[in-house]
């Protein structure tokens, strides 16, 4: 499966998971995160089989956050993982073959240590408010070494705003994730966005 170039998308609860998944597939994005940490098992459970089912024929990869027993309850395409959360190696080997993995790197450290996963990414890039714990900004200069010395696809996360956007385009990453900036804007902001991110 492969992974798209450009604006990937992640929900939020404080805008509400549905409303911002039904925001994204409204924006026409081709990979969706779901992200939850305030709730049950069970309420997420029925949000990403809701999410999953709301783009059921559609051209979009469904991703969850952290929990690779949820992913794979709801038959995601794949998970996102940190470096709290399960060896990326070790779930290689539970999980079906084409399931995409993606982790989280902070350094150009983490980034040369990565392995059997899909995807990177990379940040946070700018100072964030989505994520309560939420490391240092990186900064452009580290970001780009890191995308450089990766030798996976890389998605650049942190802060990523239409004002700052502009700041990162000439990094050669495989796309950029902006949650709260998105769901808090309509979709001529997000297409602006976009628009900066190819030109």
């Amino acid at each position: 499966m492969d992974l798209p170039e450009g604006f990937y998308g992640v929900t939020d609860e404080r805008y509400g998971s549905i409303e911002s998944a039904e925001k994204l597939i409204e924006f026409g994005v081709k990979i969706i995160q779901y992200r939850c940490k305030y709730k049950s098992d069970k309420e997420m459970f029925e949000e990403a089989e809701k999410i999953k089912n709301m783009i059921k024929g559609k051209d979009i990869i469904f991703i969850v956050d952290d929990r690779v027993d949820l992913a794979l309850i709801v038959k995601a395409d794949g998970v996102h993982l940190g470096d709290k959360d399960l060896p990326v190696c070790k779930v290689r080997k539970i999980v079906p073959k084409n399931f995409i993995i993606g982790l989280s790197t902070h350094s150009i450290e983490e980034v040369r240590q990565a392995d059997c996963c899909n995807y990177i990414g990379v940040g946070p890039i700018f100072y964030t408010t989505t994520k309560d714990d939420a490391y240092k900004p990186v900064g452009v200069e580290t970001a780009k070494k890191m995308v450089e010395a990766s030798r996976f696809p890389a998605y650049l996360i942190g802060g990523i705003n239409l004002e700052n956007i502009g700041k990162i385009r000439n990094i050669e990453a495989q796309g950029f994730i902006s949650v709260a900036d998105v769901l808090n804007n309509d979709k001529k902001h997000f297409e602006d966005m976009v628009k900066i991110w190819n030109s």
